[in-house]
Order: structure tokens, then C-alpha cells, then sequence
């Protein structure tokens, strides 16, 4: 008869070093921006903010946009009307600009060493 108490799985034997994990896209910018000659922290900020517009999140609304209206509401809401601040996007091409072309200027010089 089986004893009631618990049982316990013998723990599986690894053999060599634990498993990476990839890198997330934010640790590859911030590691990839002194490379191109940028500030990583505002090319992170940069990426987070255009990440949040591409996932739909109202924050970067927030941060990044200029309000244009403010529409009081009968029932004491208002209503913001925001567009984008172009200001607050140009950095942001300017970084993928400059990234895409020391890019560029490695795998250049990679292929010219074959």
C-alpha cells in the first residue's frame, strides 16, 4: 500500500549553462543608442512613447500632444481636444534616422572585410 504523505519529482539535472532569454526591444535601444552617438534615456523615452500610440495607450497623448480646446460639459466633464506635437515626434525620426545609417555604415564595412 502507498504511503498518503507527499511526493515529491525528482529535480531534472541540467548539464551546461541555464537557458538566455532575448532581449527586449527597449534594452536593444538602449544599448544600441551611444553606439549611434545618441543619449540612450531620451531615445528610450523617444521609444516608449511612439510604443504607446502604436498600442493605443492615452498616455502618450498626454506627454506628447499640445491640447487645443477645452469644451466645458453640462454635467461639469470637460472635453480636451489634443492634436500631436510634431516637436515631440521629430526626435524620434531623427533617432531612427541616425541609428538606420550607423547601421548601414557596419554592415558596409563588413561586407568591404570579406
Amino acid at each position: 500500500m502507498r504511503s498518503a504523505g507527499p511526493r515529491y519529482a525528482p529535480s531534472p539535472i541540467t548539464l551546461g549553462p541555464a537557458p538566455l532569454s532575448a532581449p527586449r526591444t527597449y534594452q536593444i535601444l538602449l544599448t544600441a543608442a551611444p553606439t549611434a552617438g545618441l543619449t540612450a534615456v531620451k531615445v528610450g523615452a523617444a521609444w516608449r512613447a511612439a510604443s504607446g500610440f502604436a498600442h493605443g495607450r492615452y498616455w502618450p497623448n498626454l506627454r506628447a500632444s499640445q491640447a487645443r480646446a477645452v469644451i466645458p460639459g453640462d454635467d461639469g466633464v470637460h472635453t480636451v481636444a489634443f492634436v500631436l506635437d510634431e516637436e515631440q515626434h521629430r526626435p524620434l525620426a531623427e533617432y531612427c534616422r541616425i541609428v538606420l545609417e550607423r547601421l548601414q555604415e557596419h554592415y558596409e564595412a563588413r561586407a568591404r572585410a570579406r
